[in-house]
């Protein structure tokens, strides 16, 4: 399921078993595309070639786009893309190689470089309005305290274990809406939206209830100024205006829209923290579900660290900025996972009925909690969205760093001050390594699939660094388990509540977009009720349904 038809004869990979290719000399530096000041590679990416005789028009396309790099130039290679690398020319090394990468992990220092860096319309927007919040994008002893802090309550296994129940229970909820719209992808931004509110401030906005009246207009308003700001980043971040008009001092017309969304997002964003924090300071009482959540978690345990004397405690402004990035950058990768694994499931109907029969097995096991049902990581649920992860992943590029020291990586020379991705779909699309790579069979990933593999050139998919889009290191996504979470409770609750199908079977590709991630454009799909609670909701829909389409 990619945006392209397979081709009708794969190319001979080209590193048969450990995808290393040898430099021509050692420590050269490595091979890529030309690099042209202002311009970088683009223009060696608005014609390129690929095997099968199609090509790649820009580097948006970036399933193929990355790979085509990747074969072309082995494991290791250089790119030119103003705006995200570095200098006049926006120098990048990519790295496919795990293993390799692993070396440019162990070489972050103590204050180290992160994609978040790379935001820089966001940096110059915090900077010049003094936010708080700016500090988390820097690589600095103030990036290090805030992070410290934020991550306490959030990122740890029993921590993120901890907001199942919550998850679970707006998750319930959520996933009766998905016939509520046309297009599948808005549904899942909107149930992100929902269940991070939920986890976060431990009260429901129901940005994925379209119906009239279900939210409130300023719920609804923070919705549609964070998803513009998402949609907008990736275009200013390189925007040659936006790129020559900030250096000045100015604004270029995107930059103000981009500001304007993110202004929107986050005052909504820190009103509501606020908000919350004033009631505790209030003795006011709380709800079970925001007496349960993030926020409430991380203001208990930053206050008792400094009723303790902690010198590292987070101040209010701190857990404000902490919480309320959290809010706006919680969305977009775990909406793309989501539609990523939805897209597969409506054109898989044996996968998805297999993942039926375990969800439902599961929750009978557990009255019905899906909460218990999502921690407890079912072997097949847990498959299907690593396979998708594999096939079409939400991020090609899942992580990115300066090295601080000249290393070697696959005998090229890396300097100091590089910067360095790891891009990581073309090896786990490499038919040396994966049997009938563009099929999706999420049965390479049960136990019995990966125990094989073991001893094998084929055990280099399995590197841990290769398994889910959320970095690595000291910069990893510290929302990532409950990431993990909220995409389990979706598409478990989806399949349990609904049969899923394409209206037009006779498509047989899915495009997509590269915003902040990479996200497919959903065809129109095909709900089928299965339980009480989806019954009633499709027999309250016209005959074609309110948005996707509920068959009788």
């Amino acid at each position: 399921i990619l945006s392209r038809p397979p081709p009708a004869a794969a190319p001979p990979p080209r590193h048969k078993s450990s995808m290393i290719a040898p430099a021509s000399s050692p420590s050269a530096p490595p091979p890529g595309f030309p690099r042209l000041p202002l311009l970088g590679s683009l223009p060696w990416f608005s014609n390129l070639s690929l095997p099968d005789g199609s090509s790649v028009q820009s580097l948006d396309e970036q399933h193929e786009s990355w790979a085509e790099g990747t074969r072309r130039h082995g494991p290791v290679w250089r790119v030119g893309i103003p705006g995200l690398g570095k200098g006049i020319s926006g120098d990048l090394t990519l790295c496919a190689d795990p293993r390799e990468f692993v070396k440019v992990l162990q070489a972050e220092g103590k204050y180290p470089y992160g994609a978040i860096q790379l935001q820089w319309p966001f940096i110059v927007w915090a900077t010049k309005h003094g936010r708080t919040v700016g500090k988390l994008f820097t690589r600095s002893e103030d990036w290090r305290h805030i992070r410290h802090g934020m991550q306490k309550s959030i990122l740890p296994p029993a921590a993120a274990a901890g907001y199942a129940a919550i998850i679970g229970t707006t998750g319930r909820e959520v996933v009766l809406n998905a016939p509520l719209w046309d297009d599948a992808g808005s549904f899942m931004s909107r149930a992100s939206f929902d269940l991070f509110a939920g986890l976060a401030l431990g009260r429901r906005i129901r940005a994925s209830d379209p119906r009239p009246g279900a939210s409130l207009p300023e719920d609804e308003r923070f919705c549609v100024d964070t998803i513009e700001a998402l949609d907008l980043l990736p275009d200013v971040i390189q925007d040659l205006p936006s790129i020559a008009m900030s250096s000045l001092g100015l604004e270029s017309p995107m930059m103000k829209r981009y500001f304007r969304a993110v202004s929107g997002a986050l005052d909504y964003a820190e009103a509501q923290v606020r908000e919350m924090l004033a009631r505790l300071d209030a003795a006011e009482p709380l709800s079970t579900a925001e007496e349960a959540s993030y926020l409430a978690s991380t203001v208990r345990t930053q206050r008792a660290a400094a009723a303790a004397g902690a010198a590292d405690a987070l101040t209010d402004d701190e857990i404000v900025a902490s919480v309320s990035v959290a809010l706006v950058a919680s969305v977009d990768t775990t909406s793309s996972i989501a539609t990523w694994v939805l897209a597969h499931l409506a054109r898989e109907p044996e996968v998805q009925q297999r993942l039926r029969e375990e969800v439902a097995a599961a929750l009978q096991q557990h009255a019905g909690s899906l909460a218990a049902v999502i921690e407890e990581e079912l072997p097949y649920l847990k498959a299907v969205v690593r396979e998708t992860h594999r096939l079409t992943p939400a991020l090609v590029i899942s992580s990115v760093k300066e090295v601080d020291a000249d290393i070697d990586l696959a005998g090229h020379r890396i300097p100091a001050g590089s910067l360095v991705a790891l891009e990581n779909h073309s090896l786990q699309m490499s038919e040396a390594l994966v049997e009938q790579p563009r099929a999706f069979r999420p049965e390479r990933w049960l136990a019995g699939a990966v125990a094989e593999r073991k001893g094998t050139p084929a055990e280099l998919i399995d590197h841990p660094l290769l398994s889910a889009p959320f970095s690595a290191g000291a910069r990893k996504c510290p929302g990532s388990r409950v990431a993990t979470l909220e995409v389990r409770a979706l598409i478990a609750g989806l399949v349990h509540n609904w049969r899923i199908g394409l209206v037009d079977e006779r498509q047989a590709t899915v495009p997509y977009r590269c915003q902040t991630t990479i996200a497919p454009t959903m065809p129109r799909l095909r709900y089928e009720p299965l339980t009480e609670e989806s019954r009633a909701v499709a027999e309250g829909l016209p005959p074609r349904g309110g948005g996707g389409v509920c068959a009788p």
